[in-house]
């Protein structure tokens, strides 16, 4: 007798799947390097290899990332600045979460009026996410995991058991939605989720996006809404 498995809970990722940075105004390393007058191939280089632990939480401001790179690049600074920088850097990462496009408002009212379980999993350090309890998306998660907050990283399967865990839900009954980045397709598809490819801010800002469907993929929430609602069991 085939096993029927019902899909009770859609978790997805935060990052150019439910908020995005395309069309908002950005403040990149290369300017936070020429505001500091550092070499900008040293700045980034060193800003790399930061980054797990940033998204690990180990580091939890702008300003504490900025010093430990300029102590490494033995660069004497002005605090005022480096204070400057930060506010500005804060101000473009929370703008993402200002204005919420309105079909992803709509998906989201969807789902929650079906009786789905609505989850969050977000590989992000501690700064960029300031802004996301007062937006207006907090509202809809059930569970929300921030790579920050739990010491886990996508593709990590266990970042995703986290969120599970939360829900006390079985990876089958659950789809996990994402743009694909850190590799968190693959993850999902390891623990045992049902993988949905967000593209609906991808087509935007990627030239010559190889739309080659390794996984289901959408290129708006409301096609994603239909193929759930026409498999929300699965034999």
């Amino acid at each position: 007798m085939d096993i029927l498995y019902v899909m009770n809970t859609v978790i997805f990722d935060l990052f150019e799947t439910l908020v995005t940075e395309w069309g908002r105004k950005k403040y990149t390393q290369r300017e936070i390097a020429s505001d500091l007058n550092v070499d900008y191939q040293l700045f980034h280089q060193e800003w790399r290899l930061l980054q797990k632990d940033r998204y690990l939480g180990k580091i939890s401001s702008n300003i504490e990332v900025l010093d430990i790179i300029l102590k490494k690049l033995k660069v004497n600074y002005n605090i005022n600045i480096v204070n400057k920088i930060s506010q500005k850097r804060d101000e473009c990462k929370n703008s993402c979460f200002e204005k919420i496009e309105p079909q992803i408002i709509e998906m989201l009212k969807i789902l929650k009026n079906q009786k789905y379980k609505i989850g969050l999993i977000s590989n992000c350090s501690k700064e960029e996410i300031t802004g996301l309890k007062n937006c207006e998306l907090y509202q809809y998660f059930d569970a929300v995991v921030l790579s920050c907050d739990v010491g886990l990283i996508k593709p990590d399967i266990e970042i995703y058991r986290y969120c599970l865990n939360a829900f006390n839900e079985q990876p089958n009954n659950c789809y996990f939605v994402g743009d694909g980045g850190s590799d968190e397709l693959n993850g999902a598809k390891k623990t045992g989720m049902i993988p949905l490819k967000a593209l609906w801010f991808i087509k935007h800002f990627v030239k010559n996006y190889d739309f080659e469907k390794e996984y289901l993929s959408f290129m708006e929430p409301s096609e994603m809404i239909n193929y759930i609602n026409e498999n929300s069991a699965q034999k």
